[in-house]
């Protein structure tokens, strides 16, 4: 089997022992670093030896159309190095039974201590010191930039999956309440309640639920005007909410604060107590090493015909 690999980091992050895996699986790896459409690679629909198509998806800018695989001969498989699926067309992939997999929770301690970092600095109005230049007027300033101890402070997740749990963790061990909200009941030493209680009742809140047509329609706008003027919401997942309405919320002081993932340059953007800094969340040595770890298990897996992480 080839497999036909297209990632500009493939060099700084693939080791030797997992160069050693694919070989003794018996898999042709073929790898392309420099960004270019797939047509360009010639090889890649050439031939009719079994092939698979492994991509980093910022290799495509997160976006793979059907007619950008359906002519691939032989096509036995679609990886893409990421939790996140919607960025591949699988209409082509599903008319044909071509498998298309994904890799699952290889950056849940980073994106659990990423979002605790975004609680404890929107806690201590971090945001507003930053964008201020951290002024110290002894006679006004402490009073106007004291923060919050979050020590006994009520923590509501939302989809106490993978990522919620870990983030629990973390809060539980800062000495606060955790209460949780899930679609399906979960063995855990923390406290289910309703949803809108969770909305209504918690000093910070998690969405942490995966992005799909039923958890879109959760928090909509009027359920998220309940959340009370002290509270703050945490965000790590992309369009679970009206972004723009919880900004509104900051800005008119009837939201304590807001951390989510913003576009680059933007952190300033923002008026109130907003941290708004890129996609960073995932990103450290240990979550990129376990990504390249899984992404050459679902190539060694595929080799024996094996699809475990698909989700087509």
């Amino acid at each position: 089997m080839k497999a036909f690999i297209f990632d500009p980091l493939w060099d700084d992050l693939v080791t030797e022992e997992l160069i050693t895996q694919l070989k003794t699986a018996q898999i042709d790896i073929i790898v392309t670093k420099a960004i270019a459409p797939l047509s360009d690679c010639k090889a890649l629909f050439e031939g009719n030896e079994e092939r698979i198509l492994c991509l980093n998806p910022d290799y495509c800018k997160w976006k793979l159309d059907s007619e950008d695989y359906k002519g691939i001969p032989n096509l036995k498989g679609i990886f893409g190095a990421a939790t996140n699926t919607s960025w591949i067309d699988k209409f082509y992939a599903n008319e044909n039974d071509i498998p298309v997999c994904d890799i699952k929770n290889f950056s849940t301690e980073a994106v659990a201590e990423w979002a605790t970092m975004m609680m404890m600095n929107v806690a201590r109005q971090l945001p507003l010191l930053i964008k201020d230049g951290f002024p110290l007027d002894f006679d006004k300033d402490y009073m106007k930039y004291r923060g919050i101890e979050l020590h006994g402070k009520k923590v509501g997740i939302i989809g106490l999956g993978h990522i919620g749990s870990a983030i629990a963790t973390r809060c539980a061990g800062l000495g606060m309440e955790v209460t949780y909200w899930s679609r399906s009941p979960k063995q855990t030493e923390y406290r289910a309640v309703e949803l809108a209680d969770l909305l209504s009742d918690s000093d910070v809140i998690f969405p942490t639920m995966t992005l799909n047509d039923e958890t879109k329609a959760l928090l909509n706008d009027d359920i998220l005007k309940t959340v009370k003027d002290t509270a703050m919401l945490i965000a790590i997942e992309h369009h679970l909410f009206n972004k723009d309405l919880v900004l509104k919320l900051v800005k008119e002081k009837r939201l304590y604060g807001f951390g989510f993932e913003a576009d680059p340059g933007s952190f300033s953007k923002f008026e109130g107590n907003v941290w708004a800094a890129p996609a960073y969340a995932w990103a450290t040595d240990q979550t990129m090493l376990n990504c390249v770890l899984k992404w050459v298990e679902n190539m060694v897996d595929a080799s024996k015909g094996d699809f475990p992480n698909r989700i087509n």
